[in-house]
């Protein structure tokens, strides 16, 4: 029997068929277009038998009588209906006070904010057979998945904030983290506002950190969330992360109601959209990531906002053990009714990217862009006076900003490193991009690793690059 059963007119087949299409990857689902045999039998049988049903209405539909009729058998059997509406067409009687989505403005694509609301309502009813599958974009922006987002600090980089912010518009990076502590009103550069509307403008994502890797490394003990809270005021930004709950209670339950009240505190305080940070507590010997998935997994769930993030260096000591933890935790997030993103905040190495995301983890944010100085041929980091040994690579550049900036005099060595830089991240993202949606990671990880280190990869997390 079915997971879900779908009602609908047969003057909307068209929209029915790829409505049906898309929830085949996640439920078992029936329609009339299949059935065989005695119509009313078998519509009783299937009915009896099915956990959910979406009546996929319009004006026309509302008016035939074999839609309300299977409406009304559903009803007797006890079955769950969800209508979907087309148009604006009232629900028959007496289904008015049904919840219900609307697909008026739907682009025909499962990315579609309403469609995944439709996705998470019928989760919510039947636990999905397929687990969810990372989308292209985190719906409703223009945020391409997996991600990379290029960090400003003031701690230990080789550009003070301001350039930073600078070199990555001139640039036309997609995604930027810069952080609230170098944002607080007394500390703030004047044009820094300025810098940030424009990256907005030209369709890039600016989310801020809470700013305390910035102030405990300082020892500031004066940043607190009133200071992050001024720091925000005024500042264009998409996202900003909650002030971390630096160390959580080792009981679940409460770990999980201390980040939940930590993102709805900001949130009022704040006016824009506050993401959870998941910190677990310290050990002996590094961290304790055992209870890390289910908190993930409930913060997730409490909240349902575009991403949840985790630190990278929290999740276990070397690499293989970081992403035998990723994988615990998006094997949790798989059980939600949709599909979480995860960030691993403090991830820039190439290949610590490419491990994590194959593991599970969709987004990543890492200052190495600054501090380092990137091989192109065999994407290695270098110290960043080693850039005289790669200038050659930036002169075969595709991007005329990097090449620019490579013969220009007012541009210090600095810049001219951000920009080699820049250039690597922009291609590893796009490759990072291609083959993820293509299940390919294997194939990107012996590109970016080698074949030693991806054969031990799969010796160690077996399946990791199953379909």
């Amino acid at each position: 029997m079915s997971d879900v059963y779908v009602v609908h007119s047969s003057e909307d087949n068209a929209i029915t068929t790829n409505i049906v299409e898309l929830l085949k990857k996640h439920w078992n689902v029936w329609w009339d277009d299949e059935m065989v045999g005695d119509f009313a039998k078998v519509i009783q049988q299937e009915m009896a038998g099915t956990k959910c049903v979406v009546a996929i209405l319009s004006a026309s539909a509302v008016e035939k009588e074999t839609v309300v009729d299977e409406m009304r058998l559903a009803k007797e059997a006890g079955v769950k209906i969800l209508p979907i509406m087309l148009d604006n067409a009232k629900l028959p009687y007496p289904y008015g006070g049904l919840s219900r989505v609307s697909l008026g403005e739907w682009d025909e694509t499962e990315a579609h904010i309403d469609f995944q609301k439709l996705l998470r309502k019928i989760g919510s009813v039947v636990p999905r057979r397929v687990p969810p599958t990372r989308p292209t974009l985190i719906p409703n922006t223009s945020l391409a998945l997996p991600a990379v987002f290029l960090s400003v600090s003031s701690h230990e980089t080789q550009l003070v904030p301001l350039e930073a912010v600078e070199a990555l518009r001139v640039f036309g990076s997609p995604a930027i983290l810069i952080s609230a502590y170098d944002l607080w009103n007394k500390r703030r550069p004047a044009t820094m506002v300025s810098e940030l509307e424009k990256i907005r403008s030209a369709g890039g994502i600016v989310l801020v950190d809470s700013g305390n890797y910035e102030a405990t490394r300082r020892g500031d003990r004066k940043w607190r969330p009133e200071r992050f809270h001024e720091a925000l005021d005024g500042v264009p930004h998409d996202w900003s992360y909650c002030f971390d709950v630096m160390r959580p209670s080792r009981d679940p339950a409460t770990a999980v109601t201390q980040v939940v009240d930590a993102v709805n505190r900001d949130a009022q305080a704040t006016g824009s959209t506050v993401l959870p940070i998941v910190h677990t507590h310290r050990r002996e010997a590094g961290y304790d990531t055992q209870q890390l998935p289910e908190v993930v997994k409930a913060v997730a769930g409490a909240l349902r906002l575009p991403i949840v993030a985790v630190a990278e260096r929290e999740l276990g000591r070397g690499l293989i053990e970081r992403a035998a933890t990723v994988r615990k935790i998006r094997r949790a997030l798989n059980e939600l009714p949709f599909y979480q993103a995860l960030h691993i905040l403090g991830t820039g190495n190439p290949w610590s990217i490419a491990l994590l995301a194959a593991a599970g983890a969709d987004s990543f944010d890492g200052l190495e862009w600054c501090r380092m100085a990137f091989d192109h041929h065999n994407n290695r980091l270098n110290h960043y006076q080693h850039f005289d040994f790669f200038t050659f690579q930036t002169e075969f550049s595709d991007s005329k900003v990097t090449l620019e900036a490579l013969g220009n005099k007012d541009i210090g060595y600095a810049g001219k490193v951000a920009f080699h830089n820049l250039e690597y991240y922009r291609s590893y993202a796009q490759k990072l991009y291609d083959h993820a949606h293509t299940q390919r990671m294997e194939a990107f990880m012996i590109k970016i690793m080698g074949d030693g280190a991806t054969n031990q990869i799969t010796e160690e997390l077996p399946g990791i690059f199953a379909r």
